[in-house]
């Protein structure tokens, strides 16, 4: 198989011939979409969101379901939550909220980020665990070895603001290097007020974040080992579009890696471990509940204290051969979650709502990537993961009054009754997941290489899915409105796909087209709960003024997804380029005639990109059509299409200074985003449960100086 990794064409191509070219380091932030087994890269830097989710936007396929400005859930060719793999600097993380609201990139900023990698497509077994929706990875700065013995000591600092929020951050690296060791070190802050759109406030939305990084990295020979800790801190932050907001999320992250790398083979261990500890409320920054007729508001105040712990490992063997690479792997992932609901004006009050859910996978894989002619190629792997699951038993004190007759003691009887069952239901899980895949290209020598591949990916439920035993919201991010119960006797999802493209690359042109096919047995939805007492308890909690009636209960259907995606540019001469990024996606179940829920609309990203010396100008217009194709399981809102002009420019002052000025949205378009859910706090400006909206005109800078 010819190796095509060398062909690195921009997706942006504001590059080509521009004054990036004249130093590496300005490259400072890389968004990188995997086209099958090779890369395309392009400098990202006249984008600046504080979430880096929010960059998936400018890959094809790929989008973020907003539920708050730091809560941007991964999403890519309809799929999103658990079912993407989703890794900082190469380790795992499962979040501490039970709501994902601290989601895996919430663990890796944009201050600190250096790159963000998407695996176009089928990802390879040797990517990760479960990637039955694909897989990503953000890498972090962590400077360069220097080029004699001698220390030099160099950095990075980084500020930003934008006005939607009146949001800023600024941080700085510092590293001390030389041949054979960088000493480094981060610290980072930001912090912004409530979003604008055009017709007022989202209140709450504002946020703060801290972080601080300390690491090591040593190399002699064939040998080099790393070892760095973050400690990454939430502060207040609101999530409107779920029921609580982030008082903290305090994160200790830890990770190790050794690499050796031989004459014929590499050989890379990885360690990592996460100890996070979150706390929310639903009335420390939105409007507090109100008395009603059936309760007081103070009855009604909840806050949730999370915590996760997560230990992960990884080993893996790539061996060269004369006609092609072996690769051989073995990664294991351990995660505990417990969340404790509490009424600050009832200390008694309690619900247990995960009690050490537990959930280990420990896998091994094999891959081969071999040339069978001068034009083709084969890439096949094979995985299996054995997955275990476990949780304590669970209880709740819904009347902490003690009262002897009245709600609070209906409610506390349902609550036990349920805990009950809960507990003497077969907890213990275990399945065994075998994934494989394999990719065929083919090279026809007239500047067009073909693709076709198919897989096997599983994927077993998540501790919510199996665990959630009270009618509740905490469902990893669907924010949906809805109460959901879980069900521990789920099936894992098992997917088969298809995928077919091609690239091509011209003269000043390349055009990278997809279409893809998946079929999904056991898909995880929810569906109206059968059980008498689930729906009574949901409905005394609707009368009382929290949550919905009608809850759904985790379950297996089928599913499929299929659409198209391409990503495009074309040179019309030496300063000026146009380029395109398309996406298409529907996903349907089988079992009945209804949509899946939050799947992107179809958008277009159009830009005409102008570079010239040290002066590089974008004018991009996106846009999205209707949504009407919505899931009614989920009382899901069709949206209208619409239409955003954005304008950047940027300027490299010197060899390592830049900066960069834009404006978003600039005629200040009034809109709704799909995936932005649905309103869950008291807002002048919002109805409740009315769709969240876009956001309005916002002008941005960013200064980045390398030292």
């Amino acid at each position: 198989m010819k190796l095509r990794n060398s062909y690195l064409l921009p997706v942006c191509l504001l590059a080509a011939g521009s004054a990036l070219a004249q130093d590496a380091r300005i490259q400072e932030i890389i968004v990188t979409g995997v086209r099958d087994t090779h890369t395309v890269r392009t400098d990202d830097t006249l984008v600046a969101p504080p979430d880096t989710a929010q960059l998936l936007r400018k890959m094809p396929g790929a989008n973020i379901n907003k539920n708050g400005e730091l809560t941007g859930i991964a999403q890519y060719r309809g799929m999103f939550g658990d079912r993407i793999r989703v890794s900082v600097d190469g380790a795992p993380i499962s979040g501490a909220g039970p709501n994902a609201m601290d989601a895996p990139l919430h663990y890796a900023p944009v201050a600190v980020l250096e790159s963000l990698t998407i695996n176009r497509g089928i990802a390879p077994v040797s990517t990760g665990q479960e990637t039955i929706g694909g897989y990503v990875e953000a890498q972090t700065y962590s400077g360069e070895y220097g080029i004699s013995s001698d220390f030099e000591f160099a950095g990075r600092t980084y500020f930003g603001a934008q006005s939607v929020n009146q949001g800023a951050v600024a941080s700085a690296f510092l590293s001390a290097a030389n041949r054979n060791h960088i000493f480094r070190s981060f610290v980072m802050q930001e912090q912004a007020d409530d979003l604008k759109f055009p017709g007022g406030e989202i209140i709450p939305s504002e946020y703060e974040r801290e972080r601080y990084d300390l690491g090591y990295s040593f190399r002699t020979g064939d040998h080099e080992f790393s070892i760095d800790f973050a400690r990454n801190n939430t502060k207040n932050a609101g999530t409107a579009s779920l029921p609580m907001d982030i008082r903290s999320i305090d994160s200790d992250l830890f990770r190790a890696r050794y690499q050796w790398q031989g004459s014929d083979r590499v050989l890379t261990a990885k360690l990592s471990t996460s100890d996070n500890e979150h706390w929310m409320s639903n009335y420390h920054l939105r409007r507090p509940p109100q008395d009603n007729m059936m309760t007081t508001g103070a009855m009604r105040f909840r806050r949730n204290w999370a915590v996760s712990e997560n230990y992960a490992f990884a080993l893996d063997v790539e061996q060269f051969v004369s006609n092609g690479s072996w690769k051989y792997g073995l990664d294991g992932h351990r995660s505990i979650h417990r969340s404790t609901i509490t009424n600050p004006n009832a200390a008694p009050f309690y619900i247990a709502n995960f009690q050490d859910a537990e959930r280990d996978v420990l896998g091994a894989f094999v891959e081969r990537s071999v040339s069978l002619t001068d034009q083709i190629g084969l890439d096949l792997g094979a995985r299996v993961n054995l997955v275990s699951m476990d949780s304590e038993r669970v209880s709740a004190n819904l009347n902490p009054m003690n009262l002897m007759m009245g709600m609070p003691v209906m409610m506390d009887n349902m609550a036990s009754m349920l805990a009950t069952q809960f507990n003497n239901d077969d907890l213990s899980q275990s399945e065994t997941n075998a994934d494989w895949f394999a990719r065929l290209s083919f090279d026809s020598e007239n500047d067009v290489v073909w693709y076709l591949g198919a897989a096997r990916k599983s994927r077993s439920p998540s501790y919510q899915e199996r665990y959630l035993w009270l009618p509740l919201e905490a469902t990893g991010g669907l924010a949906d409105g809805k109460t959901y119960v879980g069900d521990p006797r789920l099936d894992p999802e098992v997917a088969h796909e298809l995928e077919l493209g091609f690239d091509y690359d011209g003269d000043g042109f390349y055009f990278y087209p997809r279409l893809f096919y998946k079929e999904v047995s056991d898909y995880i939805q929810g569906m109206p709960a059968s059980s008498m007492l689930v729906n009574n308890f949901a409905q005394l909690m609707a009368n009382m003024g929290m949550g919905s009636p009608d809850p759904l209960q985790f379950s297996n259907v089928d599913a499929t997804f299929y659409g198209f995606d391409m990503e495009s540019a074309f040179a019309i001469n030496d300063r000026l380029t146009f380029r395109a990024i398309a996406s298409m996606v529907r996903g349907e179940r089988d079992d009945i005639n209804d949509d899946l829920y939050r799947i992107a609309p179809d958008n277009i990203i159009l830009a005409l990109d102008y570079a010239f010396g040290d002066w590089v100008g974008s004018i991009e217009s996106i846009h999205y059509a209707d949504q009407d194709q919505v899931s009614n399981t989920n009382l899901e809102q069709a949206t209208d299409g619409y239409s955003l002009l954005n304008l950047t420019g940027r300027v490299n002052v010197t060899s390592g200074l830049e900066i960069v000025i834009g404006v978003e949205n600039v005629l200040d378009e009034d809109y709704l985003d799909h995936l932005s859910a649905y309103n869950r706090a008291y807002n002048p400006d919002i109805a409740m449960r009315e769709r969240m909206p876009g956001l309005g005109r916002n002008f941005y800078g960013r200064l980045m100086w390398y030292f």
